[in-house]
């Protein structure tokens, strides 16, 4: 059923994971150094504009108080290791908790900078998105009885240096980016359960090990128990397959605390069980998902520049206008539950059919 708040948060999921991300550094980086090691590279690209950052910054009397590095990354080498157009000019600790956090025109979006709903008020001098609930819209798509539900969402960037060129540049970067990245998740990931695998994956098996738990076992069960029946993937830095059906789970093996789920490519019952394709590695965050609420059509289609008024100043904004579409499922006939309510008749004797 309809939950608007379920899909704003989504949007402000996929936001903070691709347009904020941050990854934690995992060895000491040097002056002179091009490599930065980190724990995940997934979600960072060649040419990304990154900050190298620690907690120091906001610690009064540290070599690092209120001073980060700018770079921007020339490829992705591996899973584990960023390297830099140019060396680094200062050195980074993982003792001081150092990281690697995109940023776009020197102007990075802070997670605490992301609201739920527009404001009157934006309380900062930083860059700002809020995701406003605009509405939803219905039609039937075939009966019985399948309901095509539109939301519409307004994502609106906020950006500082009303009366500079640079102003206005950093805030076309940032429609731009988020443009993007919404029309490159055009079925975005809303209510997804993932558990990550316990075991590697070899092309051509069929199952997986994921941990024996009670959520788990809630999750992840065989396709004939369920109405959407192909709606489990598995995924890892390097491959995804979707789609998958699951054809049986066994508890306990190979070991305690352990379960197997049993995967096929197609529907097993009309045409026999199929391997996975491709090799999962759990050095490359390999995850088991149940997939969640399914947008068939979905993307930013229409954009807005200028400038807005918020409290007594006037501040830049771009507003990026979203719909997603998805299909609930309704089943007829319908009890009413407009019925009157009556007392409960109590059984008589000649009730009973004597």
């Amino acid at each position: 059923m309809s939950n608007v708040v379920e899909v704003v948060n989504g949007i402000i999921d996929l936001i903070k994971k691709n347009i904020i991300n941050k990854t934690n550094i995992t060895v000491d980086v040097n002056i002179g150094d091009v490599d930065v090691k980190v724990t995940n590279s997934f979600h960072f690209n060649a040419g990304d504009e990154v900050i190298l950052i620690d907690y120091d910054y906001n610690r009064e009397g540290t070599p690092h108080y209120q001073i980060y590095e700018y770079a921007r990354i020339k490829e992705i080498i591996d899973t584990y290791t960023i390297r830099l157009e140019t060396p680094v000019l200062s050195t980074w600790l993982v003792s001081n908790s150092a990281f690697v956090q995109k940023t776009i025109g020197h102007s990075p979006l802070y997670e605490e900078k992301i609201y739920y709903g527009d404001r009157d008020v934006i309380p900062s001098e930083d860059m700002a998105v809020c995701v406003e609930p605009v509405s939803l819209s219905n039609e039937w798509i075939y009966i019985m009885g399948g309901l095509s539900v539109e939301y519409r969402m307004s994502i609106i960037i906020y950006g500082k240096d009303v009366e500079t060129e640079e102003g206005m540049i950093i805030l076309n970067k940032y429609a731009d980016a988020i443009y993007n990245l919404f029309n490159t998740n055009l079925h975005i990931d809303i209510n997804n359960y993932d558990s990550p695998l316990l075991s590697n994956v070899a092309a051509g098996s069929y199952s997986v090990i994921v941990e024996d738990n009670a959520t788990n076992r809630t999750n992840f069960v065989p396709s004939s128990t369920i109405p959407d029946d192909e709606i489990y993937e598995v995924q890892d830095n390097d491959n995804i397959e979707i789609d998958l059906y699951c054809t049986d789970v066994h508890y306990n093996t190979p070991s305690a605390g352990k379960m197997t789920v049993d995967l096929s490519r197609n529907d097993p019952v009309l045409y026999g069980a199929e391997p996975l394709q491709h090799s999962y590695n759990i050095l490359e965050f390999a995850v088991f998902r149940k997939h969640g609420r399914y947008f068939y059509d979905s993307r930013i289609d229409n954009t807005e520049y200028g400038t807005v008024q918020k409290g007594s100043a006037f501040i830049r904004a771009a507003r990026l206008n979203w719909f997603g579409k998805e299909v609930e499922e309704y089943q007829f006939p319908q009890r009413s539950k407009g019925v009157d309510e009556f007392e409960n008749i109590a059984l008589s004797s000649s009730s009973s059919g004597d």
